[in-house]
């Protein structure tokens, strides 16, 4: 048979070594579309996944890991986040084309997806989704961010560090005089992964309204870092941890998953640190850069992610534009009048959160 595509509702061992392998070997590796993320978010958040495989002439060229969106009993929707995964950008056609005739044969009324592209490819993979009648998504309606930074890691420590802007630089100094200490964590050793569950804890009591429903707990980011590569990091001053952050690595890429810290209201922000010596052991692991994983195009108007933004800035990151979330629409009836009650009650549901006292 010339080609031949599979959709599975679940994997066996070796299909999901097949998975992970072909995934992480990508130029465009995600680690949203390897079998470990959506085993994770399985058990977090109860959500369901299907996996597509596309082979053309015996030869595996295209995968997916499709989140499934109920939107009623008999009709759901495709999220493929960051994805499909690709080895060669001329191949994302015949992916996703594939992709529409498989999940309309299986009942999907539409498909939302982002392929993790970059560079030149931005562009082409752009105008394949458009062929193949992908409908980029309004601004307001994008579930991930459009562009990110990139601080460049190819280079020597002291050109990376001249890069950085005068903040950073400043902050950093301060960092080390304060006495801050960044160590490894062991993703095996559950003190340190209860440690870092507790920073978790409480970077998010402080923050009652920052959007941590899908990030994985602690033990699940130290089982990304132990099954995909990356690290996961702690920070002390007088023996007292003040954060901490993950990062996971994707072809030769690292990307930062998260990053809570305690006392903000400390005379020397805590993060710095973190994130340089973060960039240094990325570095050391290979990777020629460190993806910032999100670098809003528009001005951050709430006080956190303008304080966020200009965290980021202050490392002079290289400004990467990102394929926006796109929308390939299957069953047209079906998927206006649900798609428009989903939206309501995602509405509904935001409003609470914004409105919600950090008491309730």
């Amino acid at each position: 048979m010339p080609s031949q595509a599979l959709l599975l509702d679940k994997l066996d061992d070796a299909q999901r070594a097949v998975l992970d392998d072909f995934v992480m070997a990508s130029p465009y590796a995600a680690y949203q579309q390897t079998s470990i993320w959506a085993e994770i978010q399985k058990r977090q958040c109860g959500a369901r996944y299907r996996y597509f495989f596309y082979e053309d002439h015996g030869v595996l060229c295209a995968t997916a890991v499709i989140r499934e969106v109920r939107l009623s009993p008999f009709h759901w929707m495709a999220k493929i986040v960051r994805g499909p995964i690709v080895h060669d950008i001329a191949r994302l056609g015949t992916a996703i084309a594939g992709l529409k005739e498989t999940l309309g044969r299986a009942g999907c009324c539409a498909i939302q997806l982002a392929p993790r592209v970059r560079g030149r490819d931005v562009a082409l993979a752009a105008e394949t989704i458009r062929i193949e009648a992908g409908v980029s998504m309004p601004l307001s309606q994008q579930s991930l961010h459009v562009s990110t930074g990139i601080v460049w890691l190819d280079k020597p420590e002291s050109e990376i560090l001249a890069g950085f802007k005068q903040r950073a630089r400043r902050q950093l100094r301060k960092a080390e005089a304060s006495g801050q200490v960044v160590r490894l964590a062991d993703p095996d050793n559950d003190a340190d992964v209860a440690l870092y569950q507790s920073l978790l804890d409480s970077f998010y009591a402080a923050k009652p309204l920052y959007a941590s429903r899908d990030l994985p707990n602690a033990k699940a980011q130290a089982e990304l870092v132990k099954r995909l590569g990356g690290a996961m990091l702690i920070a002390e001053t007088d023996g007292v941890p003040t954060g901490g952050h993950c990062f996971i690595r994707q072809a030769d890429e690292a990307i930062w998953l998260s990053m809570p810290t305690v006392d903000p209201g400390a005379p020397v922000p805590r993060a710095y640190g973190l994130l340089w010596e973060a960039m240094r052991t990325a570095r050391s692991m290979g990777c020629v850069g460190f993806d910032l994983a999100g670098l809003p195009l528009e001005i951050a108007l709430d006080e956190n992610a303008s304080g966020r933004l200009q965290f980021k800035r202050s490392f002079n990151p290289h400004r990467r534009i990102m394929v926006p979330v796109n929308s390939i629409v299957l069953k047209p009836a079906a998927h206006a009048l649900l798609s428009n009650a989903r939206r309501a009650a995602v509405s509904v549901r935001k409003q609470f959160v914004r409105t919600r006292q950090p008491w309730a």
